[in-house]
């Protein structure tokens, strides 16, 4: 190679190393950063004013009176003249039980005092014959005390199994007691006839003739059974040809006045008493009523943690429902509100017992917490942590944490 040529290429080479150089930077810059996300918010300022202090709760209103009616003993249902949604009163029938039987004893009671009274006038010469009549009723006695007990234990064993009603455990109970008092009474009677002269058993045969005939009436008249308050069918379970068992055949309730019935906390239940006066709004019919407290519970509910009470609702024109849905306010009692700095409670949230508020600062959101006193349904007094005039997030927190970028919505 001619030596005049090699500066040239030397130069050549420099030229290119320059220009690879400079080039490099270009091919490893990095890309454009992605642009940050911003959330669309609601706000809402911080003013001056005053939360009105005053607990509410959501209940529902229920009768006053409610009375499941069923029979005192099973039967069938021979008359059933109520209908649901019906006004009875007090006495009124609701229905009758099959009286045929029933009537059959009170006839064979009716009979039987009829023949003691009888006994009792020729008794005067004949005590002899009334000791007879008390061995033999004795005997009766004993007979149908053994089948009586023998009786129980049958039932008894049947109930355990499930396999009668409770109502027929206590029919066959109350026939043993019967039959006792009876073999006690035959005893008794045996006595005197033994010791005593013929006219004094014929008169304890007569009051026992009495005592049963008493029993055989009363029997009919529970076949009738009527209504024991005021109020309304709300229930009718049966028909005309079905047997009554244990369960109600008809509930009748007293909707004048209604209730409130509610549970309370520890610290609200220190608040009120007998007779203090609340406020009821019912849902369905938009009505604000004055009412006040009826009954308060010393006792706190186990299972509920909380304190019952009552609260009476008039309703003589039977506008309002059972189980309608009603809010109940409890105004603090010696308190017309907090004033100060006030914040709406939607900007409010709680997180690890602590609360706070999402405070704007330009475009962006700062977590603050702050320290509340008196809340209401839509505002809490801010006792430490923001000023008047503060921008704070009232909607749409859920996607926002300390520094984010906010967008504000109208």
């Amino acid at each position: 190679m001619n030596r005049s040529m090699k500066p040239v290429i030397l130069a050549l080479l420099a030229i290119s190393l320059v220009v690879g150089g400079c080039s490099a930077p270009e091919a490893a810059a990095p890309t454009e950063e992605k642009a940050e996300s911003v959330t669309p918010v609601q706000v809402d300022a911080v003013s001056n004013g005053t939360v009105d202090s005053e607990a509410g709760i959501t209940a529902k209103l229920a009768p006053s009176e409610e009375v499941q009616v069923m029979p005192k003993s099973g039967g069938k249902l021979t008359s059933l003249p109520v209908k649901l949604g019906q006004q009875v009163s007090k006495g009124q029938v609701l229905f009758k039980l099959d009286e045929q039987d029933l009537i059959n004893g009170v006839q064979q009671a009716e009979a039987a005092y009829a023949v003691a009274q009888a006994s009792l006038k020729q008794s005067g010469s004949s005590s002899d014959q009334g000791l007879v009549q008390a061995q033999n009723g004795l005997k009766q006695a004993e007979i149908s005390l053994n089948d009586a007990k023998v009786n129980q234990q049958r039932m008894q064993n049947l109930f355990t199994q499930g396999a009668i009603s409770s109502q027929q455990m206590e029919q066959a109970n109350t026939q043993l007691t019967n039959a006792q008092l009876a073999y006690t009474n035959a005893q008794e009677n045996l006595q005197m006839a033994s010791q005593k002269t013929g006219l004094q058993v014929s008169e304890a045969s007569v009051k026992q003739a009495a005592v049963n005939l008493q029993n055989a009436k009363e029997q009919l008249a529970n076949a009738t059974v009527t209504s024991p308050i005021d109020g309304f069918v709300s229930s009718v379970n049966g028909a005309v040809g079905q047997m009554a068992g244990q369960s109600p055949v008809v509930v009748v309730v007293n909707t004048n006045p209604l209730i409130v019935k509610a549970n309370l906390s520890e610290t609200e239940i220190t608040k009120i008493a007998v007779g203090t006066p609340v406020k009821v709004h019912v849902q369905s019919t938009d009505q604000t009523l004055d009412a006040k407290v009826t009954a308060v519970s010393p006792v706190m509910n186990s299972q509920l943690k909380a304190y019952p009470i009552e609260i009476s609702i008039p309703n003589p024109s039977n506008e309002l429902k059972s189980d309608m849905v009603v809010n109940v306010t409890f105004p603090a009692a010696g308190s017309e509100g907090a004033s100060g700095l006030v914040v709406s409670r939607q900007a409010v949230f709680e997180r690890s017992g602590q609360q706070y508020v999402f405070k704007l600062e330009g475009d962006v959101v700062k977590q603050v917490e702050i320290t509340t006193g008196k809340s209401s349904s839509d505002k809490i007094e801010v006792l430490s942590g923001l000023s008047a005039g503060d921008q704070v997030v009232v909607k749409g927190q859920t996607l926002l944490k300390d520094g984010s970028k906010i967008s504000i919505q109208k």
